[in-house]
């Protein structure tokens, strides 16, 4: 517990969390779907996922969603080897933080 306390208030340590995760925004993703340029960009929370550092979610204008995923290898291939797997992928809305998901 003291090592929490040497990093800085909780506040603190929120805003070093956001600011790293936000340091590994891409500018843009490629849509898998039509190979067009993806700008509206948002965080998923990777809460739970071991490994996985950031996981940003794009939606295109065909309508498909396109994800990017940093992290250790296996983990990373792990998340899209999950994602391919799934046959109906839950999606929503997020908060802009990560915390809250409204299923569509």
């Amino acid at each position: 517990m003291g090592q929490a306390k040497s990093r800085g208030s909780r506040a603190e340590r929120v805003a070093q969390a956001h600011a790293r995760i936000e340091a590994s925004r891409p500018e843009m993703l490629v849509c898998n779907s039509c190979s067009a340029d993806v700008s509206d960009i948002h965080p998923v929370s990777t809460r739970g996922l071991t490994g996985i550092d950031a996981i940003w979610m794009g939606r295109c204008a065909c309508g498909n969603t396109t994800f990017a995923a940093a992290g250790k290898p296996q983990a990373v291939q792990a998340f899209f080897d999950a994602l391919a797997g799934e046959a109906e992928l839950q999606l929503g809305s997020q908060s802009k933080d990560g915390s809250r998901h409204d299923p569509l």
